[in-house]
């Protein structure tokens, strides 16, 4: 498995050895140039001093034949570096270096650089002749002497550099370890934690990088938090609102049990029906109420939604209902296209309807409307004649669970709360204003202008 870390260290021991490599290559093409390399001009060196040193009185004299022998200790190997000083006016040796050979090591007698086989090896040869052209110097040195001492130059830079490389390599994952420690320590804390608990991770003593990712999981660890709030508002809120209407089915279903066979049977077993309904009917807004909490950008993409056909088929949902409260339900529609989550505007819409339905008398009027303003924005708009809400009670009806004091309906405070917070996530407005004939509520939705 590829890490961080593993990656971090590889690349730099990777770029350590890249360097050590090319240093090399550098300093070998350095030390084997020919004619410009410190080969060369070792030679070079070595002529000009000798020719400079040589007295002009050496012409006169014939060549010496007797030597002076050095200690076995101070042996130079003489046989690695040879050099002659030749007349070249009749071609004389003056002076060379013990075993060099009687011949010219520069046949030719030309300046410069030449390469000759001498005994079955190959020597470099440099000859420089002084300014007048009457004596010239030829120093050679086998090529096999070169490759030794660049052998030796070689094996010596290798330990060097390779300890270096050493070094630096454990210096390098000395401090990838060090770096990362504190990345472990927080994993060692992270997975030591219980489910629920949420804290967010500290920043003290981490690297600035890791500033931006640490932010990131305590923004996630916010979001989980806020999600598990939620859950647990809803299963208290859920929890407290069935508490009643299960007592009242459990009362009801002993009245009916009491009085079966009685005049009141019928009467027991629509009490019974009613309570049934609001539970059910408490439960499906509870599960919507759930659903919307936990709905989210990435859930099902919006899509362009025709407001008056979602309108005119919810609308025929309630005629039963509405039948029985011998209510009419007036649909004025006109063609107009939101864009939304078709789920969610569902929910909306019910909601708006269930309430109107629920508190508008027996008998009563409701007109569902939808359209478009004349700012070019799409609207909804559900008014009844019921009994209607006080100016000072419609900004809290809005909030989860309330319910306006000495309300005669069987309401559960979820159905208003459901179209605000449906309303917010569309970005739509909702507004309350007078129902029908002085009385009731009109609850209008307005959503943004397409063209916005």
């Amino acid at each position: 498995m590829r890490t961080l870390r593993r990656q971090l260290t590889g690349t730099l021991l990777l770029t350590l050895m890249l360097a050590w490599i090319a240093m090399f290559a550098f300093q070998q093409y350095e030390a084997t140039r020919s004619q410009t390399g410190v080969r060369d001009q070792w030679l070079r060196d070595v002529a000009n001093q000798m020719l400079a040193s040589l007295p002009t009185s050496l012409l006169d004299n014939a060549a010496p034949t007797e030597r002076f022998s050095s200690p076995v200790f101070g042996h130079v190997g003489g046989d690695k570096v040879r050099f002659h000083v030749w007349s070249l006016a009749d071609q004389r040796l003056l002076m060379r270096s013990p075993e060099s050979p009687a011949q010219p090591l520069s046949r030719g007698f030309r300046d410069g650089y030449t390469d000759v086989m001498e005994e079955g090896a190959e020597w470099r040869v440099f000859a420089l002749t002084d300014t007048s052209g009457r004596v010239q110097v030829q120093v050679a040195k086998p090529w096999s002497a070169w490759r030794a001492q660049s052998w030796h130059s070689l094996k010596r830079g290798l330990i060097i550099v390779s300890g270096l490389f050493v070094v630096l390599a454990a210096a390098s994952c000395a401090v990838v370890g060090h770096t990362f420690r504190k990345v472990d320590r927080s994993g060692k804390v992270i997975s030591c934690r219980g489910p629920f608990d949420l804290t967010p991770l500290s920043l003290v003593g981490m690297p600035v990088e890791l500033h931006p990712f640490i932010q990131s999981i305590n923004q996630l660890l916010l979001r989980v938090k806020g999600g598990m709030d939620r859950e647990r508002r809803f299963l208290e809120d859920a929890a407290h609102e069935l508490r009643t209407p299960l007592a009242a089915l459990s009362v009801h279903a002993e009245l009916v049990a009491r009085s079966v066979g009685s005049s009141d049977a019928a009467t027991s077993i629509e009490k019974l029906r009613l309570v049934a309904q609001r539970t059910s009917r408490l439960s499906e807004q509870l599960l919507d109420q759930a659903r919307m909490d936990a709905i989210s950008d990435s859930a099902d993409a919006p899509i362009k939604i025709e407001l008056n056909a979602l309108l005119a088929m919810l609308v025929r949902d309630w005629d039963m209902v509405t039948a029985r409260k011998q209510q009419h339900i007036q649909l004025d529609v006109q063609a107009c296209t939101v864009t939304g989550r078709l789920d969610a505007l569902g929910v909306m819409l019910r909601n708006l309807l269930d309430n109107a339905v629920r508190y508008a008398p027996e008998g009563g009027h409701i007109v569902v409307s939808c359209g478009t303003t004349p700012g070019g924005c799409p609207f909804v708009r559900v008014a009844d004649d019921g009994p209607g809400i006080a100016p000072a009670d419609r900004k809290r009806v809005f909030d989860r669970f309330y319910r306006v004091a000495g309300t005669a309906g069987s309401g559960s405070g979820i159905g208003l709360s459901l179209v605000a917070q449906i309303a917010q996530q569309h970005g739509a407005d909702v507004s309350m204003g007078p129902g029908l004939r002085g009385a009731g509520v009109a609850l209008t939705v307005t959503f943004p202008s397409p063209t916005a």
